[in-house]
Order: C-alpha cells, then structure tokens, then sequence
C-alpha cells in the first residue's frame, strides 16, 4: 500500500536524493522600471538600527527585518494586506 502521493514530477537522472537546482537571476526576471527596484533602493538607504534592536539573534537562514520591510511596503502598493 501506497501511503505518500507524489505530485511532483522526478526530474532527477542520477539518484532519489538528488534535487534539480535551476538558477534564478532576479536581475534578469525583473524589468528595470519595476516599482520593486524603487522599493528596495528606498530601503535599502533607511536608517533601520530601531528596528534591528527589537529582534534579538538572526538565524542563518532567517529573512532579515530589512527584507521584511521590503515585502510589507512592496505588498501594500499593490493592495495586498494579508501577510499569510
């Protein structure tokens, strides 16, 4: 009895344990006139040293509050307000 239903395709040649990574460019991906770039420019040059003393220690593979921020202003100029 088959009790776990892969959706996903196997697109690995070599192995079960293998996993394909394809590369992923946003420089390329994102026009040079996206609002985003505007966003992250903006960002990017805020003083943000009161935001960082409200979190403690950033894991290694944990968003930092600067990206956070990104997304949350990113999101609220395209209407979007659901953080889920």
């Amino acid at each position: 009895m088959l009790l776990n239903k892969i959706i996903q395709r196997d697109y690995t040649s070599f192995s079960l344990y293998y996993q394909i990574k394809l590369p992923l460019d946003l420089e390329i991906s994102i026009p040079s006139d996206d609002p985003v770039r505007l966003v992250s420019a903006f960002v990017e040059e805020m003083d943000l040293s009161e935001l960082y003393k409200t979190y403690g220690r950033i894991r290694k593979n944990q968003a930092t509050p600067r990206q956070i921020l990104k997304l949350v202003i990113y999101a609220a100029m395209n209407r979007i307000y659901s953080s889920r």
